[in-house]
């Protein structure tokens, strides 16, 4: 009575306190380019583009097909920035529901268990923060849980199933893929494993093989759209190709510069995993397994950031939770959870939510009244306000490391030149800052990792057109020039949100 009673004020107060927490960074928080990224890339779709062919991608298009309709409803509306964290939000919560019938019903995981497990995951700021980012993460982790669950029911049927579980599970793997490609990994594993049961005459074998019929038919029909789009070759090119260009150029680098996010929890599920697997539940191996093999194979090939480590540290958390929450009514098992909450308010006190997003929901929401149809936006990297419409250059996605490497790599688009922009476009708006740096002056402290990533890149370059010091020095040192002031002072004048400027002859207008 004395540990449940611990534990259920424990859970009730940590959970008010980061409900508290969540509703700060939902109004607060800024977002990152990649939230922006979806947005634009599905208002194109609406527009009747297609990735890859019309505009530069470099994900798997699902995402996009099935948020264009809510990007379309709030056009030049600064309430899709809000509204977007709500999809975020949506998509975590299909996610964790998934994640959720599969603690509870093969698992067996207690309720307590569970949400003590999702209140450490969040204690990593960055997983909390990326509960509002607008990333196909989510639903790609989504489809593959409840795809896992129906996969764990046929299982749970034998030899004797009828294979209407394991079409599903088929279904939403590949949903899954559609979503995301780095679902890959997983699914080789989790293959390989289902030819070990079919080797041990544990599951239907005839059901399993047939049901492939379903996403075999589903690839078939990506294939196809690919045909019939003419983006066959860019498809592979830049969601495979030039991805893995990107993990030399964003790998081991950015692993270090964050290692306590995506390696804290599944070091102390490490330690605590004999008591999660005592029962001798083989759900739990088989979910243990796939965690940790995830986990390493991420690892090894430098996977940069925090989001590709959803599940490894979600599964950490409940093995984890699990183990404090037997040890809770023993004074060390309190210190443990109390140190555990101390952890993750230093985590959060080290790095807060960057409190940008009011006033960049303001500014944004200006720019929307003001700006005149496909109104061509020059702005940083840091801020987006392009969203519903063209982009002079495709510069606010990853100018300085995946549009660069696309440049440089495969000669596509053409460095940026703020002031030839400028210039040419005489755009109604400027957000007159430099992006200076692809590393930010925060991250100053990593630059030899990422030279040393950098130098392996250069050397697997076919062709060099320069030396390995000036490659690096290019690619570290990215700046989009300095906005020419004379050009700007001559027809520019400050907005009441400096440091926008507009146009002088279009200000009244």
């Amino acid at each position: 009575m004395k540990e449940n009673k611990f534990l259920k004020y424990f859970l009730l107060i940590w959970g008010g306190a980061q409900a508290a927490m969540l509703a700060y960074v939902f109004y607060y928080h800024y977002f990152c380019m990649d939230h922006v990224e979806h947005l634009h890339a599905a208002w194109l779709i609406w527009q009747g583009e297609i990735p890859y062919r019309d505009f530069f991608e470099h994900h798997n298009p699902l995402f996009w097909y099935m948020i264009a309709p809510i990007v379309a409803a709030f056009y030049n509306n600064a309430l899709i920035l809000y509204v977007s964290r709500v999809v975020a939000l949506c998509g975590h919560i299909f996610m964790l529901a998934g994640f959720y019938r599969l603690c509870r019903d093969f698992m067996v995981i207690p309720k307590k268990v569970f949400w003590l497990g999702i209140l450490l995951f969040l204690l990593p700021c960055d997983n909390t923060y990326l509960l509002f980012e607008l990333q196909p993460d989510a639903m790609m982790w989504g489809c593959f849980f409840w795809g896992l669950w129906f996969y764990c029911r046929f299982m749970d049927n034998g030899r004797d199933g009828q294979g209407k579980d394991i079409r599903n599970a088929y279904i939403l793997f590949f949903l899954s893929f559609l979503f995301l490609q780095k679902i890959l990994m997983l699914l080789a594993v989790l293959g390989v494993y289902t030819l070990y049961l079919m080797k041990k005459k544990a599951i239907n074998t005839a059901a399993a093989l047939k049901m492939l019929a379903y996403p075999t038919a589903g690839a078939l029909l990506f294939l196809l759209y690919l045909r019939y789009t003419n983006c066959w070759d860019l498809y592979f090119l830049f969601n495979y190709d030039l991805n893995m260009w990107m993990q030399d150029v964003m790998g081991n680098a950015r692993i270090f510069q964050t290692w306590y996010i995506v390696s804290a929890l599944p070091v102390c599920a490490i330690l605590t995993l004999h008591y999660f697997l005592r029962g001798g539940n083989r759900y739990r191996n088989l979910l243990s397994g796939l965690m940790f093999a995830e986990f390493i194979g991420k690892m090894l090939i430098g996977a940069p950031y925090v989001q590709y480590f959803i599940f490894s540290n979600l599964l950490s958390a409940l093995v984890v939770a699990d183990y404090l929450a037997g040890y809770s009514g023993k004074w060390w098992g309190k210190a443990l959870l109390l140190s555990a909450v101390a952890g993750g308010l230093f985590l959060f006190w080290r790095h807060p939510p960057n409190t940008q997003y009011p006033r960049y929901y303001t500014v944004h929401d200006y720019i929307m009244r003001n700006a005149r149809e496909n109104e061509p936006i020059i702005n940083s990297v840091i801020f987006f306000f392009n969203i519903y419409g063209r982009n002079p250059a495709y510069y606010w996605f990853g100018y300085g490391n995946v549009a660069q490497v696309a440049q440089y790599v495969y000669g596509i688009g053409e460095p940026f030149d703020l002031n030839k922009m400028i210039y040419e476009n005489r755009p109604k708006f400027v957000y007159a800052t430099e992006y200076v740096n692809m590393l930010m002056q925060e991250n100053i402290k990593d630059l030899p990792a990422y030279r040393q990533e950098l130098g392996k890149m250069w050397e697997k370059l076919p062709e060099k057109r320069e030396s390995r010091a000036d490659f690096i020095r290019r690619f570290t040192a990215v700046s989009f020039g300095a906005p020419d002031m004379r050009l700007l002072r001559a027809f520019y004048k400050m907005t009441p949100y400096p440091p926008l400027l507009v146009r002088k002859d279009l200000s009244a207008k």
